[in-house]
């Protein structure tokens, strides 16, 4: 269903009752400085929406928006769990907004209100372009899979892209065309296989924790608080990071190119396979489930 044709994420309602779908809760909040609202799909499916005062109305006017996308993600991930959890979101209007971390805290993706925040922060090119790629990857380590990361980010890629195009086409559209056309113009190989070995700064990490996690990680060089998530730029990882851009369209192409030649459903079920593993998947596990599930070898093109 096109998103200009959902008025519920359109207009800001005061509720939004089994609509396409879904259903969204007013519940009591377990963060004594945000209110809660708890946005449920089908088979259970659900997530948790966080917002302070002057984010309510973007928030409730949103909630509606996140639970379509559920429904979609299940479908396209073949998603067969019921009562599964989502990652959350926080609608705030403080920039300075650090979410709380832990091993037993969902994943919070933060939503800035304030019309200051960067455009790619505020709700609408959240809500319909970064959080789909960032629930696939939420599904991707649902038994804990760890895969090599032109795998994780180019299934999100495109996954994210499919669920994109769904609620609107034109920003699927123009989101596929600026990561081709930075691949287009790179020089060199992109080595695709080469990807992820990169490790981010520790600064970049004590920037965006709280006071308590920071003072912990000055006293003990080995903590990194669990969970959570973060933003980095080119400038935060000790490797060189100036081609992810362009690994990112490579991984997608990647992508495109199996559903090209054997299906989506055959590569839906060959990630549903991958990504059911618990802990590292090795280059060469991944080797062979490809093999396995195409018949295919794809060293050459991670090699180019």
């Amino acid at each position: 269903m096109p998103w200009n044709s959902m008025p519920d994420c359109v207009e800001a309602q005061a509720s939004a009752v089994s609509v396409y779908g879904f259903e969204v809760q007013d519940l009591p909040s377990d963060d004594a400085k945000l209110k809660l609202l708890r946005v449920t799909a089908r088979q259970g499916a659900f997530m948790h929406v966080y917002f302070d005062e002057k984010s309510e109305a973007d928030a409730r006017r949103y909630a509606g928006c996140l639970g379509t996308p559920l429904n979609l993600l299940a479908t396209e991930l073949l998603d067969e769990r019921n009562g599964a959890q989502w990652a959350s979101v926080v609608f705030t209007a403080d920039l300075k907004y650090i979410p709380p971390r832990g091993e037993m805290i969902k994943t919070r993706w933060v939503i800035f209100t304030d019309p200051n925040a960067l455009e790619g922060q505020r709700p609408r090119p959240m809500v319909i372009e970064t959080l789909p790629h960032e629930q696939v990857h939420d599904f991707q380590s649902r038994n804990g899979a760890i895969t090599p990361l032109w795998f994780s980010e180019g299934h999100a890629t495109w996954a994210g892209l499919r669920i994109t195009g769904m609620l609107d086409p034109e920003a699927a559209r123009l989101d596929r065309e600026e990561r081709l056309s930075e691949l287009r113009a790179a020089e060199g190989p992109v080595n695709l296989g080469g990807w992820g070995q990169r490790r981010v700064k520790r600064e970049a990490i004590l920037r965006q924790v709280s006071p308590e996690d920071r003072a912990r990680m000055e006293s003990d060089p080995q903590f990194v608080p669990k969970g959570g998530s973060y933003t980095f730029t080119m400038d935060d990882f000790e490797s060189d990071e100036s081609m992810a851009g362009v690994r990112y369209a490579a991984a997608l192409l990647m992508f495109e190119g199996l559903e090209k030649r054997h299906g989506a459903e055959q590569v839906r079920r060959w990630v549903l396979d991958v990504t059911s593993a618990t802990g590292d998947v090795t280059e060469d596990q991944l080797a062979t489930s490809v093999k396995m599930h195409f018949g295919e070898d794809l060293s050459g093109l991670l090699e180019d």
